[in-house]
């Protein structure tokens, strides 16, 4: 069974690409696991964004969290969440902090 998991990315960099790889982070109430991740999908939304933003389904490769960190040992880490509704949720709060403090956990710059 293939694991899907989405997140919303506001990025300054380029597009992200399908089929990229990259560490995952799925965060739960009391856990942080990391995972190796595939981007299925990106989507750019439209409207007026400080930087582009899309919206990412993320196939999961392997969820073993040492081997994940030890494969992208310095990369940024994608926040990714179990349905849409929950990428969206963390995305505002991501937006509120941007706004207050000038980062975000999914807003690379």
């Amino acid at each position: 069974m293939r694991i899907i998991m989405h997140a919303v990315l506001s990025t300054a960099h380029s597009c992200p690409q399908p089929g990229a790889r990259l560490l995952i982070a799925m965060p739960t109430p009391d856990t942080n696991p990391h995972a190796v991740g595939r981007i299925v999908t990106a989507e750019e939304r439209p409207g007026r964004w400080a930087m582009p933003t899309f919206t990412l389904t993320v196939a999961v490769e392997n969820a073993d969290d040492t081997a994940a960190r030890d494969e992208f040992p310095h990369a940024a880490v994608l926040d990714c969440y179990p349905s849409p509704q929950e990428a969206e949720r963390w995305h505002a709060i991501d937006e509120r902090h941007v706004k207050l403090h000038g980062y975000g956990r999914n807003h690379w710059s």
